[in-house]
């Protein structure tokens, strides 16, 4: 396994510079790897999905087909309409969670053509799989809560996220009105963002004709599937279909943003800065110990549902590793902290890590240094 921070094919210019040093504390990463190792080694079993995690994602996708030819079924009103919609938009954010996130990372099977072309079901669903693996597989998974570097805390104005942005009056009621927020983040992948940063990256030549190419058609798929050919089958009035369209996206992405927000944004977590010349304190491993959390890690329906990522300090220091091995892999992790004195931030359940979420938030906006929340 190796030993350094994740990457993938595209670097981002925005981590230039940041070096995580080499201490002692990188023998507890080498322990840990060894222990995991012999972990597979003596039950037999691949780091990869199984046919449990198989099933699971038929029984996902079976929901999601069933709803979406409801859909064009043209037999339900105003309200069936935004049930079956808004029943879509969670299960897009399941498969992102089960299916697409580990296959992003790799770990879904050994087979990377295959990991490859699972992957763009995220470009299916209305939001681009190269835009990901840029911002949460090399950024924001190897400078974690770094502030001007991780995409994952460097938002909009609306939202203090990071105790290096500016303060604004209106921050203080962000804890209130963050949901409302979280809500649009998928409207604003499929409609901005996406095409905000491949324009970006095109003018710059840092975007091969290929990689534009499976964007831009995979982008407009999605809008037609969901939203054209809604219109064109339906007879229901158009802004009833629009509504339903909406409804989906604002479920789907108050799901996603909330379970992603739970891992990074809460009490006890800290925000690290490198020095003036680029070096870090911690070495890598360390820092991803000190600003990750896991959350309801005994709740076994919650684990399954959202793919492992209540796992989350497993997850970044195992990205390669299928989310269904993370409960074992954390009782690994778990031994070796008590052995070794090393903190292990976890909430012990969903509802007690939103209210730490929405407390941090609360920090955030109204005191201008806390790099320890």
């Amino acid at each position: 396994m190796k030993a350094s921070p994740p990457c993938v094919e595209i670097k981002s210019q925005k981590a230039k510079g940041v070096r995580f040093p080499k201490t002692e504390e990188s023998q507890f990463y080498d322990e840990l790897k060894k222990r995991v190792d012999s972990h597979f080694k003596r039950f037999g079993i691949s780091p990869k999905g199984d046919m449990l995690l198989s099933l699971k994602i038929l029984a996902i996708t079976l929901v999601y087909a069933v709803s979406y030819g409801l859909i064009l079924s043209d037999s339900f009103g105003l309200w069936g309409l935004i049930t079956l919609f808004s029943i879509l938009g969670i299960t897009k954010g399941l498969i992102g969670f089960n299916v697409v996130h580990d296959a992003l990372h790799g770990a879904l099977t050994k087979n990377q053509k295959i990991n490859r072309l699972l992957g763009y079901w995220f470009d299916l669903n209305g939001t681009s799989s190269l835009v990901w693996k840029v911002a949460h597989n090399t950024v924001h998974h190897t400078y974690t809560n770094i502030p001007g570097y991780d995409d994952d805390i460097d938002k909009a104005i609306w939202l203090r996220l990071s105790p290096k942005d500016k303060i604004y009056w209106f921050h203080k009621y962000q804890c209130y009105y963050a949901p409302f927020l979280y809500a649009l983040i998928s409207l604003n992948w499929v409609f901005y963002s996406d095409f905000a940063w491949f324009y970006r990256e095109w003018k710059q030549n840092k975007v091969s004709t290929s990689d534009l190419s499976i964007f831009l058609a995979l982008k407009f798929t999605n809008i037609f599937l969901f939203l054209a050919l809604p219109l064109m089958l339906l007879s229901n009035p158009w802004w009833q279909i629009v509504l339903a369209f909406t409804s989906m996206h604002v479920a789907g992405g108050l799901l996603i943003a909330v379970v992603f927000q739970l891992a990074h944004i809460v009490r006890g977590v800290h925000y690290l800065e490198p020095t003036e010349g680029g070096q870090m304190k911690f070495d890598w491993v360390m820092h991803e110990m000190m600003t990750t959390s896991n959350f309801g890690v005994n709740n076994r329906l919650l684990t399954a549902l959202v793919g492992g990522l209540n796992y989350q300090i497993e997850h970044h220091l195992f990205p390669h590793i299928s989310h269904i091995h993370y409960p074992d892999i954390s009782k690994i992790l778990k031994d070796l902290c008590r052995e070794r004195s090393v903190t292990y931030n976890e909430h012990a359940s969903f509802a007690e890590a939103l209210k730490s979420h929405f407390n941090a938030l609360k920090i955030l906006g109204s005191t201008k240094d806390c790099f320890k929340l």
